[in-house]
């Protein structure tokens, strides 16, 4: 039988999208605190077992083979494995009350992280849960409950989407570039102040 309270720990990863200081609150008022992790094919290989042998087991204790859509890991085309952790930040219990978490962050010698910009690029480890549930409209799925952080290597800038240098607020989109066939000006010339642009 599994335990579903067992604490695993991934090995070190590249995270995505990190949302582990600050709740994400986009899609739920509440908040969500996730990550994307990405292992290699090899390290991924003992989590994707837990996910798939926790999911059959409450398959069979529910007795059908419906699958939820909403899978917690998925295959990238420039190789590796990427899973989706998240825990609530604020969960409210079936007897009405409610209780806010959050998941402990660390760093990479154990002591107790100081809240800081956490970007994609940054390579942490996480210590989760595998979680199922079921319901009757999307079948069995199985959550990864974060419940540690460990901060290995942190990108502190957000990451530029093209690649390009870092660019100012005012460089209006303008990357440098090798000049070719402008010609330059030996003395600058005064502009009339009545002068057309």
């Amino acid at each position: 039988m599994i335990n579903e309270k067992q604490i695993h720990t991934t090995p070190v990863g590249v995270a995505n999208y990190p949302y582990i200081f600050k709740a994400d609150t986009q899609f739920e008022k509440a908040g969500v605190f996730s990550v994307k992790l990405v292992l290699n094919d090899e390290d991924a290989k003992p989590i994707i077992k837990l996910y798939e042998e926790t999911l059959k087991a409450r398959q069979d204790k529910e007795n059908t083979d419906k699958r939820s859509a909403h899978n917690q890991y998925k295959v990238l085309k420039n190789g590796g494995i990427e899973f989706k952790f998240k825990l609530k930040n604020k969960v409210t219990m079936r007897d009405g009350t409610d209780f806010e978490q959050r998941p402990k962050i660390l760093n990479a010698d154990k002591t107790i992280a100081q809240e800081q910009p956490v970007y994609s690029g940054s390579k942490m480890k996480i210590a989760f849960q595998a979680v199922s549930w079921h319901n009757n409209l999307q079948g069995v799925g199985v959550t990864l409950r974060m419940k540690a952080v460990q901060l290995i290597e942190v990108v502190a800038e957000k990451p530029k989407s093209n690649g390009e240098e870092k660019t100012s607020d005012y460089d209006y989109g303008f990357s440098a570039e090798k000049v070719s066939n402008v010609p330059k000006r030996k003395k600058e010339e005064p502009v009339s102040q009545e002068a057309d642009f």
